[in-house]
């Protein structure tokens, strides 16, 4: 069997290589290293082009998909970030920091300079779900696409978060139970 594959992959080989030897009616060869760098490089531009018009085309639509969910949390336009608020952040006596656009009267304030083209904004999502308790006993037969703007895929996605948490730590109490061994 080994020699057979062998002796296939020869027959390949050479079969490749007489098509730079053998001509068409025309005097021309089947294949030439101009032809195949020629073709190659217009694949490469094919690429190219086709990557860089999906990338633009992701782009405008995560532009959208942002604008629309601004859009949809408040009435208020949109601010230009062409406009520049001063901040201020100040540390409690707990240690806790604080952002406000007005200095704290009371502690120093340190101003700070934050670059627009850095500042990711998402919308406030109400947490009171995560104060509920956990249900790991129900199982759907067909599992909803999570979304970030539906509570309860967040809720669920929490539970299960709790739920391998614990299995992670049993598991880690296990392994070090065996380990002591």
């Amino acid at each position: 069997m080994k020699y057979f594959t062998y002796l296939a992959i020869s027959v390949m080989v050479i079969a490749v290589i007489s098509l730079f030897y053998l001509k068409k009616p025309d005097g021309q060869t089947w294949l030439s290293t101009s032809s195949i760098s020629n073709k190659s490089l217009q694949i490469k531009e094919k690429m190219v082009t086709l990557s860089t018009d999906t990338l633009d085309q992701a782009v405008q639509g995560v532009k959208q998909a942002g604008d629309k969910i601004a859009s949809s949390i408040s009435d208020e336009p949109i601010p230009s970030t062409t406009s520049r608020s001063k901040i201020y952040k100040w540390q409690d006596e707990s240690g806790q920091w604080h952002f406000s656009d007005t200095p704290n009267p009371d502690v120093t304030s340190i101003e700070v300079k934050l670059d627009p083209k850095d500042i990711t904004v998402i919308a406030a999502e109400d947490t009171s779900i995560l104060n509920a308790t956990s249900n790991t006993n129900k199982m759907t037969a067909t599992p909803e696409t999570p979304s970030i703007l539906n509570p309860n895929s967040v809720k669920k996605l929490f539970n299960d978060a709790e739920n391998v948490k614990e299995k992670l730590e049993k598991r880690n109490k296990e392994i070090n139970n065996l380990s002591a061994l």
